[in-house]
């Protein structure tokens, strides 16, 4: 088995767009929300056509819903802009099952940093 390598990008044939996100995902991720150490998990539901609703539970009994739109490269780098002014850029899987991001904010006093990942668990 070949070993990935960083600069090694997807083939020509493995287009993305944002039809390539479609369906229930769910995720994790971990860093500094508004300067201070947060985690959160929940679930993004997209809708193939560059909208994309998230449910989230987060430290200190943070929760609730939002919307947002996302834009997604052919060579399967995402882009979505939350309401409070986080952005997300994403790696996607060219088949759309799961994907690496991070969410930054800023700049501010109070850094928002965050990473995780998502996996589909429905079409």
């Amino acid at each position: 088995m070949k070993p990935a390598l960083a600069d090694e990008r997807p083939a020509a044939s493995a287009q993305c767009s944002v039809a390539t996100l479609k369906g229930s995902y769910l995720y994790s991720s971990i860093g500094v929300l508004d300067g201070k150490p947060y985690a959160e998990s929940g679930r993004e539901v997209y809708d193939g056509k560059g909208g994309v609703e998230l449910s989230f539970s987060g430290t200190g009994g943070v929760a609730g819903t939002m919307r947002a739109r996302y834009t997604v490269s052919p060579d399967c780098i995402g882009k979505a802009a939350y309401p409070y002014g986080q952005t997300l850029s994403s790696f996607i899987s060219p088949d759309g099952s799961r994907f690496v991001y991070t969410i930054t904010r800023g700049p501010t006093d109070r850094p928002t940093v965050l990473s995780g990942w998502e996996i589909r668990v429905a079409p």
